[in-house]
């Protein structure tokens, strides 16, 4: 067994080497001290699962002395391992995610390795049940130091629902059995760590009617004819979610309509979302096919077979206010014309509900999720006529 004085004794050498603090049982883990080339010597728990080595970090020694990483030791082996490791767990949320075809897996995807994988590499091979609301504490507070917001509580709003999506799977007693990867989870880590309530203010952002004429007429000249005519397909459309729109294939559109795969929701919940099309979006697509008849997507992006980015779309949006900051009331993104949409066709005469109907909203009542099989297509088509007609009448004529 080491001592404090084989430790100090220890020199360093070109490569770095470990030495073991003695032998332990079989399948329990043993207290390792690792020599950097640069004279380091840190404290690791080792143990073997099946066919690989989990390495643990306890400190750095003289800071931890070899007695408090003895104890250290001893509460790692206490710890009832599972196979699964933290990387493992938020891969198959993701992957989970991926395979559902939902909204978010992309940013999903993104946020775990940018925020997680890639500055907590060590992390993320620990077995998640060693996860604690300290480790997700010192994840956040990076993201935090280095000035990011909102994304923080996006981050912990991910992290939670990767490690639900873990639990319900290893409690299904229909599931279980089938898992090959075990967590051994007992609780989710993620619930106590507080959401920053304040860098969760809604947008309130909605363009008046003389700012969206505005925002119309310099749409042709300002903008690639791509970006402004999605755009004015947009806003015709009563402010259709652009990521779900982008994503959905030129066989989605027929003559008098098109589909929308709704991916916002949890998995069972996402439908199909009918859009009527009235006549300014069909000029929208006529000189779209100008461009191109068979391409993949009717608002096809730089790249062949793929359609414009939604990022691209939204860094036009804001671009194209700073250039012209003397013309409008205040700054506005392109979220926010969703939400200009649902105001001023109130103003053109569409009630809430069908309002709501047309933006493919979520009426979670009993009666509309379990009994109302309705699809009122008539109905989001008559309002969606008389949108084009007030914009033709408002937006549209008058020039600023």
């Amino acid at each position: 067994m080491l001592t404090e004085k084989q430790i100090r004794a220890l020199k360093p050498a070109e490569k770095e080497f470990t030495v073991s603090d003695g032998r332990s049982a079989r399948g329990e883990g043993v207290l390792m001290l690792r020599v950097r080339p640069n004279g380091t010597k840190e404290f690791y728990f080792q143990r073997r699962q099946a066919d690989r080595k989990i390495k643990t970090k306890l400190g750095t020694w003289p800071s931890l002395s070899l007695t408090e990483a003895r104890d250290r030791c001893r509460e790692e082996k206490e710890v009832r391992l599972s196979v699964g490791t933290f990387g493992d767990l938020i891969d198959a949320y993701a992957a989970k995610l991926k395979v559902e075809g939902a909204a978010s897996a992309k940013h999903v995807e993104w946020s775990f390795k940018h925020y997680v994988s890639e500055p907590f590499p060590n992390l993320v091979t620990r077995p998640a049940v060693m996860i604690g609301p300290a480790e997700i504490r010192d994840i956040l507070a990076k993201m935090i130091a280095n000035g990011v917001t909102t994304q923080t509580n996006r981050l912990r709003s991910r992290l939670h629902a990767a490690f639900q999506f873990a639990m319900r799977q290893e409690y299904n007693p229909r599931s279980y059995l089938k898992d090959d990867v075990r967590f051994g989870l007992h609780s989710n880590p993620v619930a106590s760590i507080p959401v920053q309530a304040d860098w969760e203010q809604p947008g309130d952002r909605a363009l008046s009617v003389k700012e969206l004429a505005t925002l119309w007429n310099l749409l042709p000249e300002h903008l690639s004819i791509t970006t402004a005519e999605l755009l004015k397909f947009l806003i015709a459309a009563g402010g259709q979610r652009p990521e779900q729109l982008l994503q959905s294939e030129r066989t989605l559109y027929q003559a008098d309509h098109f589909t929308i795969r709704s991916k916002k929701g949890v998995e069972g919940e996402r439908t199909l979302h009918v859009v009527p099309l009235n006549k300014l979006m069909k000029e929208s697509l006529k000189v779209m096919d100008a461009i191109s008849e068979t391409s993949a997507y009717p608002f096809q992006g730089k790249v062949e077979g793929q359609p414009l980015n939604v990022q691209s779309l939204s860094r036009a949006v804001t671009k194209l206010y700073g250039r012209h900051t003397d013309k409008f009331d205040a700054p506005f993104t392109l979220r926010d014309l969703r939400r200009t949409c649902k105001t001023l066709m109130g103003l053109a005469g569409l009630d809430k509900q069908l309002r709501d109907r047309i933006q493919g909203h979520a009426f979670n009542d009993v009666s509309a999720k379990h009994y109302d099989r309705y699809d009122y297509f008539k109905e989001k088509k008559r309002g969606l006529d008389r949108w084009a007609s007030w914009l033709e009448k408002n937006v549209i004529g008058p020039k600023s």
